[in-house]
């Protein structure tokens, strides 16, 4: 059973839909798997980060630009279209 910490940001999002959906504003969530970023270079500790680009060599990894595409898209939709949820994964990672 999840902890009720972990159930929050989704019912913060649950309520942004119902309070800001009557105004036709849009609550999406994008959740974007193992993305190529600077933040690797940014871990101090050479073992963690030897793993992380590890795993990225493994699975593979999405760019910024793939990200961002998916938000231009989701951006894109007519005004009465809301993606609730997007779970964006490289192909190995999923």
């Amino acid at each position: 059973m999840p902890s009720s910490s972990a159930r929050m940001p989704g019912r913060t999002r649950d309520a942004g839909r119902t309070e800001f959906g009557p105004r036709d504003v849009r609550v999406t969530n994008i959740e974007p798997g193992l993305t190529r970023t600077e933040l690797a270079s940014h871990i101090e500790k050479d073992t963690l980060r030897e793993f992380v680009e590890g795993m990225a060599d493994t699975m593979g990894s999405l760019s910024s630009e793939e990200v961002a595409d998916v938000v231009a898209y989701v951006s894109s939709r007519p005004r009465h279209v809301n993606l609730r949820q997007i779970m964006l994964l490289p192909t190995r990672q999923a």
